[in-house]
């Protein structure tokens, strides 16, 4: 490189001359990394417009490239690792994450995602970690208290749990599955009016919310109501027709209210969702013999028992039907 102003030869990366004091233009190096970062910010741009049309394999190739030209740019670590988390590739996205953290300073979305990865690969002591620096940058956010809380359930602080949530639901009282996650917290620790309370405000914010109605039908089997057990199960139904373990639940109420024809109705329909459950086709077995049906319960208990050999109570049932059918009595 020659100086302008005095002719003499110095070092290419010079942005000084050292004979005459004149200050150069951008070095030839200087010109290159430039270029490298006009490009890497072409290519990042380019990679979230495919992402956000879905494509992800096409996005994370143009962030490839971007990272080949400046290693250690933050946001295509970020959005690396956001890509592979939505592809369901913990590890990867991990790895991404980590590298976005170590360029400083971590933002509090970085620091979320880690969480979220750690949380996603059963690494909580590390997800609380985390989700806690979130915290402590942005406490006024419901978002991190709700994970905060799930991290607790998970880990059966249940106490701590519930102050989350309403941390949580104190910033944002329609936050319905904040409301949702209190509803079951109350339910672990035996709460069920509390529990009941929570759920009902979840299906009055968000009327679909088919999990919501599930729960309320355990809080009001638990409280011995059968009634509003059923029509709980009946409302999850209506929303999701194919959901068996709402199906199996309402049965056993219905059977509870003596309803057998109901209940082997049911019943019935787990057993098409899903064969393999034995404790369903116990519970049939049993609505047949209420209802006289012997031949079909006494089938129906060999297919429980052959799916399950430990199940006793099948087996008990299952010699009842003998019996019943030797002594020619209906009585059960």
């Amino acid at each position: 490189m020659i100086c302008p102003e005095c002719n003499l030869i110095i070092p290419d990366d010079s942005r000084f001359c050292k004979e005459c004091g004149n200050k150069l233009e951008v070095s030839a190096r200087e010109q290159e990394t430039l270029s490298n970062q006009e490009k890497a910010e072409r290519l990042y741009r380019e990679g979230i417009s495919q992402y956000h049309q879905g494509l992800f394999d096409e996005a994370l190739k143009s962030w490839e490239e971007t990272l080949e030209l400046v290693p250690d740019f933050q946001m295509t670590n970020y959005y690396m690792g956001v890509a592979y988390y939505d592809k369901g590739m913990l590890s990867l996205a991990l790895d991404y994450f980590k590298k976005a953290e170590a360029a400083n300073p971590p933002s509090p979305a970085i620091h979320y995602r880690l969480g979220m990865a750690y949380y996603s690969m059963g690494l909580l002591p590390d997800s609380e970690f985390h989700f806690k620096k979130v915290r402590s940058i942005i406490p006024d956010t419901a978002q991190i208290h709700y994970r905060l809380a799930l991290l607790h359930q998970k880990n059966a602080k249940l106490d701590a749990a519930v102050e989350e949530l309403n941390q949580a639901l104190e910033r944002s009282p329609s936050f319905a599955r904040a409301l949702y996650v209190l509803g079951t917290v109350y339910f672990q620790k035996g709460m069920l009016k509390e529990a009941a309370e929570s759920l009902k405000k979840v299906v009055e914010i968000s009327p679909g919310y088919v999990m919501a109605y599930y729960w309320l039908g355990q809080v009001y089997f638990h409280k011995g109501n059968m009634t509003d057990t059923i029509e709980a199960f009946d409302r999850a139904l209506s929303l999701s027709p194919k959901f068996a373990s709402a199906y199996y639940h309402r049965g056993v109420a219905q059977a509870r209210k003596g309803q057998h024809e109901d209940a082997a109705s049911s019943f019935g329909k787990v057993r098409e969702l899903d064969p393999q459950d034995s404790a369903a086709l116990y519970h049939l077995g049993n609505s047949y013999i209420h209802l006289g049906m012997l031949d079909k319960a006494e089938q129906t208990l060999n297919e429980a028992i052959r799916l399950n050999p430990e199940n006793t109570q099948a087996f008990f049932l299952l010699e009842k039907v003998g019996e019943i059918k030797r002594s020619g009595a209906m009585e059960y």
